[in-house]
């Protein structure tokens, strides 16, 4: 009988265990990270007789301006800066993720190859040397564009440009942000383009011949039939992918983005602190992905 419970589990819809329902080698692995971080402390306390100094680092994630208002320290802003380039790059590696694994999805051949050429390529090619490619290479033919964009974003009103600003750059930073975010957006989205194929082609056979047997076009197919279905599929492996965006972000240093790991190195180069100002950079990183991770939990819940 419990074989068989465990047959009828069902990811995202079945409920969690319960810490009563937690075996006997849940319990030993949760005794043995607790032994090997406990371990990992104290060898860092003995060895490193590092002085500890949370206090010095507040300044640089929250401080107040001379006139006693709070503001953003570097950290923060940091932080801000890595959000913004995640989402613009998610939102290129989705749209363009769909779209190729839409169109290769049941393909065969020559029709597929074009897909395959794409996925095959940038998934096989490290980021950081297409950023570079992006940034060095495309990026000048791009000059003059981002210029004339730049001289037209500064003739705007400041309440826009701060808008702007927020919202996708501040001046001087558009061109190194739009390779960033092309970037990303298209390095994750071969791997979005994947999941999408995949999912689409996970859904059964005669799924596809009976809604096709009703006379609905290809796109009805894919609203309401094959849609839904593969929407349950690749929930899982985009909230794995949408959590390796953000910490993919951390590559944009390498070209002087002011999102959270190079201001974490600027912060580094001044305050002299490793230890405190490491640690707070990946429970920055580490928040992100949590909140990826729960939101992830939740749609598969819901679909």
């Amino acid at each position: 009988m419990a074989e068989q419970g465990q047959l009828n589990f069902i990811p995202g819809h079945s409920p969690a265990r319960s810490w009563r329902k937690l075996n006997s080698w849940d319990a030993l692995f949760a005794a043995a990270a607790v032994f090997l971080t406990a371990a990992f402390c104290w060898r860092v306390l003995t060895v490193t007789q590092h002085e500890w100094n949370w206090a010095a680092l507040w300044p640089y994630i929250v401080s107040r301006d001379a006139s006693g208002a709070w503001q953003a320290g570097m950290l923060l802003k940091g932080l801000f800066g890595t959000l913004r380039l995640g989402v613009w790059s998610l939102l290129v590696a989705l749209a363009t993720g769909a779209l190729v694994g839409v169109l290769s999805a049941r393909q065969r051949g020559m029709a597929a190859l074009p897909a395959a050429l794409y996925i095959t390529v940038l998934r096989n090619t490290p980021p950081l040397v297409i950023l570079f490619l992006v940034y060095f290479f495309a990026g000048s033919f791009f000059t003059e564009p981002f210029l004339y964009v730049e001289d037209t974003v500064s003739s705007w009103p400041d309440w826009a440009q701060s808008l702007c600003g927020a919202l996708f750059a501040p001046a001087g930073q558009m061109d190194r942000m739009a390779a960033a975010v092309l970037t990303l957006g298209i390095y994750s989205g071969a791997y979005v383009a994947e999941i999408v194929r995949g999912a689409l082609e996970g859904v059964d056979r005669t799924q596809w011949d009976a809604s096709a047997s009703l006379g609905m076009s290809g796109w009805q197919q894919m609203r309401w039939v094959i849609g839904p279905q593969a929407l349950r599929l690749m929930a899982p492996p985009l909230t794995g992918q949408c959590i390796s965006v953000f910490k993919e972000t951390a590559l944009a240093s390498a070209i002087s983005l002011p999102e959270l790991t190079f201001q974490s190195l600027e912060v580094m180069a001044v305050s002299r602190m490793t230890f405190e100002l490491w640690l707070v950079t990946a429970a920055m990183y580490l928040m992100i992905s949590c909140f990826w991770a729960w939101l992830g939990r939740r749609f598969e819940m819901r679909r």
